[in-house]
């Protein structure tokens, strides 16, 4: 099979050489063949199943907390080294897995998980009620029935859906009343897989975690109502029609900052809300995925999102903190959205 013909499961494919050693069976890619690194997504999705390849049977992960210490590189496949830091009799375990290319550490990851099941029949509160509640999903996820509206597919497997909304603020008007901190921005995610069918329902957990690094800070200017031209408020120059994100839109929406700033992640962490691999499909339905920049200060964003299956059952939440190092003139707003001094936001 070659390079380019795996599908989403061979393509993340690991090697156990020993209980402490694996070794990705294929290298990974890079988003856009001008990047400077694999895609952080396929670094996440790799390592989580690491994670679940080292652990027992039937153990699913239950968080995940990453670093990305230097960009992957694409010539070889990636060495895991596993060590198991605590067990929680037989029903949690973690691990911390290390990245490796040619003696270099490129990404680091302590997981969570815990055995299927382990948790059925848990009693809290005084009165023994197991107490249950989340946040619910955002308007537009009932709106739309993703295959009704835009979509294209990037970064190999990754498919993303969007409305007119996400194009063009001005469709959400309560918004220019909102602190950008408070705007959520809403995609559907799911991942291309011949048939639209897994061999292993567990690698629902691997699809959702390479989702997870889409748009998340490339769409920043979106948050902050910034124009998709900069060139369009920059008085210092002419306005530029081949420097509009908008021409990105059908090639990939991790590349809709390019004109605005640089981006680069720095941590990512995932909370799953489910054991069951069967409560959400990545191959064969949309998830909606809900995020917010809950900051933005000293070339850094902090960003928040919320995976949900169709039903509204909330799947995960994803937290990043990354660089977003702004060219000159983005920090220029529209008139109509200058209600804010500076981009700092509050939480």
């Amino acid at each position: 099979m070659s390079h380019q013909d795996q599908d989403f499961e061979e393509a993340f494919e690991v090697i156990k050489v020993n209980d402490t050693h694996f070794k990705g069976k294929y290298p990974l890619r890079l988003p856009l063949p001008a990047a400077r690194g694999v895609y952080g997504g396929n670094l996440i999705a790799q390592t989580l199943k690491v994670a679940m390849e080292s652990s027992p049977q039937q153990y699913v992960p239950q968080s995940f907390h990453s670093f990305f210490v230097a960009p992957g590189k694409k010539s070889s496949p990636m060495d895991y080294k596993v060590t198991t830091i605590g067990k929680v009799g037989d029903k949690i375990i973690k691990q911390s897995i290390q990245a490796i290319q040619k003696d270099q550490i490129k990404f680091t990851a302590l997981v969570s998980l815990v055995r299927v099941g382990a948790e059925d029949g848990t009693k809290s509160g005084a009165n023994g009620t197991n107490l249950h509640y989340q946040l619910p999903p955002q308007s537009l996820h009932h709106k739309y029935n993703p295959d009704d509206i835009h979509s294209l597919v990037h970064t190999d497997y990754i498919r993303n859906a969007y409305s007119d909304e996400f194009v063009d603020y001005k469709l959400v008007p309560q918004e220019q009343h909102q602190s950008p901190a408070n705007r959520w921005v809403n995609v559907w995610s799911g991942i291309v897989q011949p048939g639209n069918h897994f061999r292993d329902a567990m690698t629902n957990f691997v699809g959702l975690a390479s989702l997870s690094d889409s748009v998340f800070l490339t769409t920043l200017a979106r948050i902050l109502h910034a124009p998709w031209n900069p060139t369009e408020t920059r008085s210092f120059e002419e306005v530029d029609l081949d420097k509009d994100a908008r021409m990105w839109m059908n090639v990939s929406l991790n590349a809709l900052h390019i004109f605005h700033y640089n981006a680069m992640s720095l941590d990512h962490h995932l909370y799953f809300h489910t054991t069951d691999p069967h409560d959400f499909d990545v191959a064969s339905q949309w998830l909606t995925f809900s995020y917010q920049a809950r900051r933005v200060s000293n070339n850094r964003t902090l960003v928040r999102g919320y995976f949900y299956n169709r039903e509204g059952k909330l799947i995960a939440t994803a937290i990043q903190e990354g660089l977003t190092l702004a060219f000159k003139g983005f920090e220029t707003i529209p008139e109509e959205t200058s209600n804010y001094q500076d981009l700092k936001v509050r939480l």
